[in-house]
């Protein structure tokens, strides 16, 4: 029998190296099993295991277990407890330490003889893991090979032990309760900045919709009050016309983000020739380019791109009118393309304007992002991206592609809308 001074040695060793697991914040089953391995060693021929209690179902689950049978721990994993449950179910459920000195000839065991038999135990002795209220949070287990009756050494052994595993648990516990609230706190305050980036958008879509909202009230107030000639009245309603087309187009925008972000967005992808699109959104877009003296040129040859083709032109007719807008009067406007890598198709939009703010950069894709115009005093503005860039980029995402400020400064803007290459795409 090993003397005091050597239990007492090899104690103070084995509860230092498992201190030091928990300090390092181990995963549990790695601690657990450390305290079973320090236990082992000083009680030779005993196999051990813990078992983790789920109050809320009653059952027993795998803690640790590293010198047992893999089918038998399988097999007790997920155990009921109960007063006839075995040493493990019965200690969990009457918070009492249990000795099968024969589980052959044991009563408790009735119903899990045949798995002991078949793993080579014959004798188990279960202790009952205390949490920081007082009742179980698992089991301590000690088998042997042949019939067995703890002694005093073994008692205050497993005392010990059974102790470092409830200090164990509970620090696991503490840590998943922590990792708990970060978490919770991350979704809180991630829902209130979605919440509020919500509430501007609908304000900013409000004050939008404002001014072509009163511009069709006043124009209805006019035909309806004085009798206009033809002339005029067909300008009034021109002008009714383009400011409802205009809110029309805002709530579609709308909808459409709302469709994105909840991954709800009808599709139809669908081999589609750029060079078609692209002359498509040129011949819509030519009276602005002429207004401003802008020349539209595009380099693009036969490629072929899978995309939605109204999705698509809703994309490429943005881009090319942020260009028109932003561009240089008198300027030019190009749209190229190459093969980026295997799979995609890169797009480039390029134009010869004064390029995008410093400060704008990185929330160039944010609905409705400001930045100060390049006014000075008392006159200088604010002038917001609207919702296009936004909506653009979900579009390409939405259809396995990309939008991205491929480079700005001075000398202009280049955006890049990556596609996928329908001739790799499997049919």
């Amino acid at each position: 029998m090993p003397d005091s001074q050597t239990d007492a040695r090899e104690l103070l060793d084995g509860q230092t190296e498992v201190l030091e697991l928990i300090a390092n914040a181990a995963p549990l089953p790695d601690v657990l099993a450390g305290i079973i391995g320090s236990l082992e060693h000083l009680m030779p021929g005993a196999r051990c295991s813990v078992l983790l209690l789920d109050r809320e179902r009653r059952t027993l689950h795998h803690g640790a277990a590293p010198s047992l049978p893999g089918d038998y721990v399988a097999a007790i994993d997920g155990m009921p407890i109960g007063e006839a449950a075995g040493s493990c179910g019965t200690a969990a459920t009457l918070n009492v330490a249990v000795v099968a000195r024969d589980v052959l000839t044991d009563v408790r065991w009735t119903d899990y003889r045949a798995l002991a038999t078949a793993a080579g135990l014959r004798s188990c002795w279960s202790t009952p893991i205390e949490g920081r209220d007082g009742q179980p949070v698992g089991t301590f287990a000690v088998y042997h090979a042949r019939p067995h009756r703890p002694d005093r050494r073994e008692q205050l052994l497993v005392d010990r032990f059974s102790h470092l595993a409830s200090v164990a648990i509970g620090h696991a516990h503490l840590l998943e309760e922590r990792q708990a609230r970060q978490e919770a706190e991350t979704a809180r305050r991630t829902a209130e900045e979605l919440s509020h980036a919500k509430s501007e958008l609908l304000a900013t879509v409000g004050h939008e919709a404002r001014t072509p909202i009163q511009a069709i009230v006043g124009f209805a107030e006019l035909l309806a009050t004085i009798d206009l000639d033809e002339a005029r009245r067909r300008e009034a309603l021109d002008h009714i016309s383009a400011a409802a087309g205009h809110v029309m187009d805002l709530l579609a925008d709308v909808l459409d983000l709302s469709r994105i972000e909840a991954n709800a967005l009808p599709l139809a992808l669908e081999p589609v020739r750029l060079r078609e699109v692209v002359a498509e959104v040129f011949g819509l877009l030519s009276a602005r380019a002429q207004q401003r003296s802008v020349t539209l040129v595009h380099h693009v040859e036969d490629e072929v791109v899978l995309s939605d083709p109204r999705r698509l032109r809703q994309v490429l007719l943005n881009l090319v009118a942020n260009s028109l807008r932003h561009g240089r009067s008198g300027g030019r406007v190009e749209v190229s393309c190459r093969l980026a890598q295997p799979g995609t198709v890169l797009v480039l939009i390029e134009d010869d304007g004064p390029g995008i703010p410093a400060d704008l950069l990185p929330r160039i894709f944010t609905p409705y992002a400001r930045a100060a115009s390049t006014g000075d005093g008392a006159g200088a503005t604010e002038e917001s991206i609207g919702l296009g860039l936004a909506l653009a980029r979900g579009l390409a995402q939405a259809m396995g592609g990309d939008l991205s400020v491929g480079g700005t400064g001075p000398g202009g803007t280049a955006m890049h809308l990556g596609l996928r290459d329908a001739g790799l795409v499997p049919r």
